[in-house]
């Protein structure tokens, strides 16, 4: 009979901020991590951790500021553009230059996932989402689907690690809870946690203004298989925890969902938390 390899336990680590689960996740990886080599880099790997950003308002990660503020900013502007070629990703299209197939697609602008794929009924699954939870607040069906199945070639270079995003309403609280395969804890946790997190507040006012008057903003989950701290990003994580104390300044609030909406998608910055991003890129 082969030995059971899974321990059964999982690991929850919460904070109120980005900030705050970046420090305790590398305490967490260096203490229960386990050496690993792939895709030719060497660290530590993790198993079965649960990042919960109980604040999903305190989305950025001022530890790296300014860098990591200007990331934050570009990569959200891509995702509201929802482009899957490089040519439509702006500032970040060097970034993502290494992920790109022959034909200049990559497949991880979890934007387009969220704002631009149709479902079978014509509308966005983020439409998809709001509907669900309108017609029935205790919904379990609240499901955004991350990449498709024609983009698994062996070809590709860039398969999403986040695979889905759940909705679901608790004691009138709306949270999230995104299923990832793999997270690096430096350059993946604090921008995938500051994108989530910006859509789960934008499904809270929106579901708020559309009837569901006594919704409250809950959590927003990252539930990973694996998360890691890879040898190249040590210098990193020592100049976080020398660091530590950040400002925790949070963007501009969602006032109105429906005009943060029509930003985004019409390419314009009237509102405050969206002229924020392009006054910080």
């Amino acid at each position: 009979m082969k030995k059971l390899i899974f321990s059964g336990q999982t690991f929850d680590i919460i904070g109120d901020s980005v900030d705050k689960l970046v420090i305790r996740g590398l305490t967490h990886i260096k203490n229960k991590g386990e050496r690993i080599s792939a895709r030719g880099l060497t660290g530590l790997q993790a198993y079965n951790v649960n990042y919960v950003l109980v604040n999903p308002k305190n989305r950025i990660h001022w530890l790296r500021a300014p860098a990591s503020v200007t990331y934050l900013s570009r990569e959200l502007l891509m995702y509201f553009k929802g482009s899957l070629n490089i040519k439509g990703m702006g500032d970040l299209a060097k970034v993502w230059l290494e992920f790109t197939d022959a034909k200049g697609r990559i497949n991880s602008n979890y934007g387009y996932y969220v704002f631009y794929q149709k479902t079978g009924d014509g509308i966005s699954q983020y439409e998809s989402v709001i509907n669900s939870l309108l017609k029935e607040p205790q919904s379990r069906r609240a499901v955004i689907n991350i990449d498709s199945v024609k983009n698994k070639t062996n070809a590709s270079k860039d398969i999403p690690c986040n695979i889905a995003i759940h909705f679901f309403i608790h004691k009138n609280y709306l949270s999230s809870v995104v299923f990832a395969r793999s997270i690096d804890v430096i350059t993946g946790l604090p921008y995938d946690m500051g994108f989530f997190s910006f859509v789960t507040e934008l499904a809270y006012k929106d579901l708020k203004k559309r009837g569901l008057k006594k919704l409250k903003l809950g959590y927003c989950t990252i539930k990973c298989n694996l998360t890691q701290l890879y040898d190249t990003r040590l210098a990193l994580a020592q100049k976080i925890h020398k660091k530590r104390e950040s400002k925790e300044v949070n963007m501009p609030f969602i006032d109105s969902a429906k005009d943060v909406l029509k930003d985004i998608y019409q390419g314009s910055a009237h509102t405050k938390i969206i002229k924020w991003c392009y006054d910080h890129r």
